[in-house]
Parts: structure tokens; C-alpha cells; sequence
């Protein structure tokens, strides 16, 4: 993630090199609904600095009903230390943790990018103004997501992108006010109304309730969008299931809703 350095704190020409700041996540390819560490390094620069607290959370970038971008807080990890200083010349480094929500949007499926913006902010808090780092994070769809998804490919329909709505999906169980869409096409349908859907994951620690519906990229308020069909898959039904039948079973609903 690379360091970066900290402007603001006393430079009165005394110090030609500030601190620095570098927050680094040491899990590999975090997931959601599972632990996530790491540990932010300091470096105190020609003059040293004194940290009183940090605050790390996870952010996530959504589109409300209008389509305007907006920050959305997924969760705050934990930091095991505070109220302390870095000596000039000297480097201090402070683990920190948590746990993604099961929710926490996904930016990689299949190694691929998604499209998605999701960082981790860490601010420090020195006394006088609160600094703030900023990093993007990397989070890999669980193996449910890949097995789901790639039941639809053999139906052939393939991954496109995705997006982050703010908004609730009645009638569930939803702890967080946001869901995250799947496009994906297929090709031979062209402009068919089911050339395109929505796959919505819902997710949590038994498995995901998953929602598919005719794509509608412009609709963003989910009772304006078309008819979800859905249904259940469970995480360790993985490599035991065959999702093809529960697929092929949605989307001759849909066809049937949209016929």
C-alpha cells in the first residue's frame, strides 16, 4: 500500500522529513464474515509524533436511489494500541483486526475485478488535526458466490460487473442497508428481456438467499425493479451441490413472469 507521508505536523522548516504512515493488511484475500488483520507502520520522521488513538474502518462506495455515490461504513476494526509516540528516526508498528460483516461487498470474483470500491480509512488522532490514510481493500468472493455463479455460466450467461445499491430488500432479513448486484449477460440472448440479470446475494453465516431478476441498471429503488425469483444455497453445500437445477429453475420462473 506504500507509505505515506503525514504534512501538518509542526513543520516549521526544522523538519524536512515528516512522518510517515503505512497500513498494511497481512491476510490473504480477505472474505466476508471472516477475520481480517494487519498492522499500520509509522515512521517518526526528523521530528518524531505522539498518537493518541486510531479509528480503522471499512468503507464501502454505494449508489443511493438518485445514482449519487455515497460512503457507507461496513464495519471498524480493532487497534491493540494507543496514546504513545514515535521517536524521530524510529519506526513503530501496531497490529489491528476484526471481522468483515457477511454483507461486505466483494471486489474480485475468479481473480477478476468487479468494479467495486471498498477501502480502509485509518485516521490518527495526534491532538490537533485528525489525519486520515486512505487505502483500497482488496475482498474475494467467497466460494459460494464463484459456485452459484458459475452455475449460471453453464447456462450461459457470464459475469459482467457489479454494483452497490443503499437500499433495503423487503420482506428479508437484512442487518445492513445496502446489497450488491451481479450483472450477468448472455450473449446469445442479445436484447432478449432475459439477455441480462441481477444475481443479489444475501449472505450470512449458514449461506446466501440469492435474488435474480431481469436486469433494470437504470431502476435503483428495489420495488421498482422486475420480479425477483429466488432461492437458498448453503456454504457447505459447495463442491457436494449441483446449482444447476435450482438455476435453471429461476429462470424458467422468469421467463414465465416475462413471457
Amino acid at each position: 500500500m506504500g507509505f505515506r507521508r503525514l504534512f501538518g505536523f509542526g513543520d516549521d522548516g526544522n523538519a524536512p522529513e515528516p512522518p510517515e504512515i503505512d497500513t498494511q493488511i497481512t491476510t490473504l484475500a480477505p472474505l466476508p464474515g471472516h477475520p481480517i488483520e494487519g498492522e499500520i507502520v509509522l515512521k517518526g520522521g526528523s521530528r518524531g509524533i505522539a498518537i493518541k488513538y486510531f479509528y480503522l474502518t471499512v468503507v464501502a462506495k454505494v449508489r443511493d436511489y438518485g445514482g449519487t455515490p455515497e460512503d457507507l461504513e461496513m464495519t471498524s476494526l480493532d487497534v491493540r494500541r494507543g496514546h504513545f509516540g514515535v521517536a524521530p528516526g524510529t519506526e513503530e508498528r501496531v497490529p489491528f483486526s476484526g471481522r468483515l460483516p457477511w454483507e461486505c461487498p466483494v471486489t474480485e470474483l475468479g481473480g477478476q475485478t468487479l468494479g467495486v470500491d471498498l477501502s480502509l480509512t485509518t485516521q490518527l488522532d495526534t491532538g490537533d488535526s485528525p489525519v486520515r490514510d486512505l487505502d483500497f481493500l482488496h475482498v474475494t468472493a467467497p466460494p459460494l458466490y464463484e459456485a452459484v455463479l458459475d452455475a449460471f455460466a453453464e447456462e450461459g450467461y457470464r459475469g459482467a460487473d457489479s454494483q452497490v445499491i443503499f437500499d433495503y430488500i423487503p420482506g428479508v432479513e437484512q442487518h445492513r442497508p445496502h446489497y450488491q448486484t451481479f450483472f450477468v449477460t448472455h450473449p446469445a440472448r442479445g436484447l432478449d428481456r432475459l439477455g441480462e440479470l441481477e444475481v443479489v446475494f444475501l449472505q450470512n453465516a449458514v449461506g446466501a438467499m440469492v435474488h435474480v431478476r431481469r436486469a433494470a441498471r437504470s431502476q435503483l429503488d428495489w420495488k421498482d425493479k422486475p420480479l425477483t425469483r429466488s432461492f437458498p444455497a448453503a456454504h457447505h453445500e459447495v463442491g457436494q451441490v449441483d446449482f444447476g437445477e435450482r438455476v435453471r429453475r429461476v429462470l424458467v420462473g422468469l421467463a414465465a413472469v416475462d413471457g
